[in-house]
């Protein structure tokens, strides 16, 4: 719709007003408002876009929701490989994303500079070989209770006291202590006394046998009995050590040469069709804009703590003309006449934010004042729970839509009430190009492990403007995955040593734990064949469900906190460039539409020059110490978000 204006007083005045409340001159026809400047001008823009829409397309109307296209997959990111090595490393982290991903069919966070394929197909190569290693123990020891029980069952004392007790020792309470260290002094003692014993009377018949010139059968079968039991408990000891040598073989050279830096992705045995297509719906969901979230944290993947937290609310009024203030002050006349409403679009405001910040990274800039590794999205969040015949959801596939339409995106945004919020995300991931002098390298590419995610939300209310910023942190992935960069490659001299070394010092632990895990992997495996039987009865049987996702793979992985002063220094870095360019921006839109910003400016000065951000936390605690904008001082962590 075109905005009206007083023809006597030059004051705005909203759709149905027939006189001017200001100077009472009757309202003059129509006509347009002067547009953003650098913006094209034409009927596209506001109210006049949502009206034109529908008549000037050729083709139906589309979705407002659909499944997210997905993307070529190249080389591999630093996070990429690290949580790839962590299905080796961690178990329980290839379990949890194989029950999250796979098995379940909630909605995926987005992927900040990581791609989820590649992780989750590691994962269940990882539970596939670990497998695979626990079935050929347990067979070799059956067998060994086959041939020879006395031996197998040395075997297994020696496994339990050396390998997992050892392991289980610090989870123990008092009581559990002392009764694993009589348990310990007895089946010490069992053994020695069993296996001297065997080897005494092996002895003494060997020696008899001799004597005899032969001796009879009896004694020869007495003599092979002690001396076989050792020699088979010896045996039994090399062939688990095989087997867990082989196991370990696979993982570290999969860890050191399908994982190193600038590797691709590469291709393991085909799962079921069933999994293959959970594979790519995740894959193509994690580039989504839609993102139903299930506990507390409606930006999950993005960080599990807040930093920076700040909001600024002001009225839409019309800034005073100049001529109201003289050498006497202002014209209290103009001073007492009502100002007037002025309405802005926060779609378009949307859009000029959008490219400025993307001028950050310029291609005409040098190459040393780019910001490389800057993202802008659009980010939609909503609760999970979800009816089964909301718009939001495929019924077909029994999972939620990952894309919304930029139809609905812009209906969102000027809907800020409604059961969706939009934001706009920006992230920079704390990587660097080689630093160069004329064509000369003096440093390599740094990559910081972190990532920073500011979102911005805008809302037009009750003739009031609202802006809302939310810093996020993505913490580096945890070190111990980082390992990877310090293996040994498969050709070099210490790779084997490598290996001999991690099968000797896991032999005893995996050897006694092996039943067990077998039961535990085919007991998971059949669960997660039932989630989704599950899911589809549910359709019958309740009125909604929660899609909400409810794990991020990159914070599952990541450190509790930043790493280094100087990680903690780059964050607070991106953080005030965003939110400068933010608080100017928009200052700057309002003033082009006639908006008083004096109260803007006020609270944008507060927030950027002055640390009085409210700062808080989704899963406890913040970053930094003391003083840090992710955790203030007492004084500064008490003031509330600034408002005009």
């Amino acid at each position: 719709m075109e905005q009206l204006t007083c023809a006597g007083c030059g004051d705005l005045l909203v759709e149905g007003d027939r006189f001017c409340g200001n100077c009472g001159t009757p309202a003059p026809a129509a006509q347009r408002p002067a547009p953003w400047p650098g913006t094209a001008t034409g009927p596209s823009e506001g109210d006049t876009r949502q009206t034109r829409v529908a008549s000037e397309r050729a083709d139906p109307p589309g979705p407002f929701f659909s499944h997210a296209s997905s993307r070529p997959s190249g080389q591999l990111s630093n996070a990429t490989r690290y949580l790839c090595a962590a299905a080796y490393l961690n178990l329980y982290f290839a379990k949890l994303v194989i029950w999250e991903l796979i098995a379940m069919r909630r909605a995926v966070v987005p992927s900040i500079d990581f791609d989820l394929g590649p992780i989750i197909r590691h994962c269940l190569n990882a539970r596939r070989i670990k497998l695979v290693r626990d079935i050929v123990l347990t067979a070799v020891v059956l067998l060994g209770f086959v041939i020879s029980p006395l031996g197998t069952i040395m075997l297994l004392i020696s496994a339990f006291l050396f390998g997992y007790l050892p392991s289980a020792w610090r989870r123990l309470r008092l009581f559990g202590r002392i009764m694993s260290l009589l348990v310990l002094v007895a089946a010490i003692s069992i053994f020695y006394v069993l296996f001297f014993l065997n080897a005494l009377v092996g002895l003494v018949s060997v020696i008899g046998v001799s004597a005899l010139g032969g001796g009879s059968a009896a004694a020869t079968a007495t003599a092979l009995f002690g001396f076989g039991f050792v020699i088979w408990y010896f045996f039994l000891l090399a062939v688990t050590a095989a087997v867990q040598f082989g196991y370990i073989r696979v993982r570290d050279r999969t860890l050191s040469e399908r994982l190193r830096p600038g590797a691709e992705q590469i291709r393991f045995a085909r799962s079921s069709d069933l999994v293959e297509a959970r594979i790519a719906e995740v894959e193509a969901a994690q580039w989504g804009n839609v993102t139903l979230y299930a506990k507390e944290n409606p930006f999950i993947g993005t960080g599990g703590r807040k930093g920076r937290v700040w909001s600024i609310a002001i009225q839409l009024h019309r800034a005073r003309p100049a001529r109201a203030v003289g050498p006497a002050g202002p014209d209290s006349s103009a001073r007492q006449a009502s100002r007037g409403y002025v309405p802005i679009d926060p779609v378009e405001l949307h859009q000029v934010i959008r490219e400025r910040l993307l001028r950050l990274k310029d291609p005409g800039l040098p190459p040393n004042e780019r910001v490389f590794a800057l993202t802008v999205d659009d980010h939609v969040v909503g609760e999970g729970r979800r009816r089964w015949d909301s718009p939001s959801i495929d019924l077909a596939r029994r999972m939620p839509y990952s894309q919304a339409s930029q139809e609905a995106i812009e209906a969102l945004i000027r809907h800020p009430q409604a059961g969706l919020r939009y934001y706009q995300r920006v992230s920079v991931t704390d990587k660097s190009p080689p630093v160069m002098s004329g064509e000369r390298e003096v440093i390599g590419a740094v990559d910081q492990g972190i990532a920073v995610s500011a979102f911005v939300h805008l809302a037009v209310e009750g003739r009031m403007f609202y802006l809302e910023f939310v810093q996020m942190v993505l913490p580096p992935i945890q070190r111990r995955y980082q390992v990877i960069d310090q293996m040994s490659s498969v050709w070099a001299r210490g790779f084997l040593a490598q290996v001999t070394w991690g099968a000797v010092r896991s032999l005893l632990r995996d050897l006694i734990r092996a039943p067990a895990e077998i039961f535990g992997t085919l007991r998971l495996m059949r669960r997660e064949r039932r989630e989704y039987q599950a899911l589809t009865a549910s359709y019958s049987d309740q009125f909604s469900v929660d899609f909400g996702a409810r794990t991020s793979v990159r914070e599952l992985g990541s450190e509790k906190s930043l790493g280094t002063h100087i990680q903690e220094l780059d964050a607070a870095k991106y953080t005030r460039i965003v939110e400068r360019l933010l608080t100017e921006t928009v200052l700057d839109f309002l003033a082009a539409k006639g908006v008083d910003t004096s109260a803007f400016e006020r609270s944008a000065s507060t927030i950027v020059n002055g640390n009085v951000i409210s700062a808080g936390s989704i899963s406890g605690g913040q970053f930094g110490g003391q003083g840090s904008i992710f955790n203030p001082a007492p004084e500064a962590s008490q003031a509330q978000s600034a408002a005009g």
